[in-house]
């Protein structure tokens, strides 16, 4: 396994998103009938991440949490509409192929890079202070 394409430098997260990363990349070379089940897959890859990720940012203190959460769950979300609405070939294999690795590499760039940057100690929390929904909200 490589790097990941967006290193964040904590080795859990750097490690998932290599290893999704590779997973998203062998899409094209799925067959039209195992789509659908290559993306159940991959969202049980995503998922697993999601709550190892959450359970080092808990353990952390990551000031975004809340926040981090409601991203994580928009995303599980998306790909759960796709697996429930049975779409046809094209468009399921569309969003394997373009918009889930868009979806996994924004969030990488947005919430999971602040939230990296506070695990090691280079974001101070008064920082996110305008970036935080309420713990309530979760």
């Amino acid at each position: 396994m490589g790097e990941p394409k967006f290193p964040l430098g904590v080795d859990l997260m750097d490690a998932d998103h290599a290893r999704i990363e590779e997973m998203l990349a062998g899409a094209p070379a799925v067959g039209d009938g195992e789509l659908a089940g290559y993306l159940a897959r991959c969202r049980d890859e995503i998922a697993g991440h999601f709550a190892r990720e959450e359970e080092l940012m808990r353990h952390a203190g990551v000031p975004v949490l809340a926040c981090h959460i409601a991203q994580h769950r928009g995303l599980i979300a998306a790909i759960d509409t796709m697996l429930t609405d049975a779409p046809d070939t094209i468009r399921l294999r569309l969003f394997i192929e373009r918009d889930l690795p868009n979806l996994v590499m924004a969030h990488i760039a947005s919430v999971d890079q602040v939230s990296a940057r506070f695990i090691k100690g280079e974001l101070p929390a008064a920082m996110t202070d305008r970036l935080r929904l309420p713990e309530e909200a979760l």
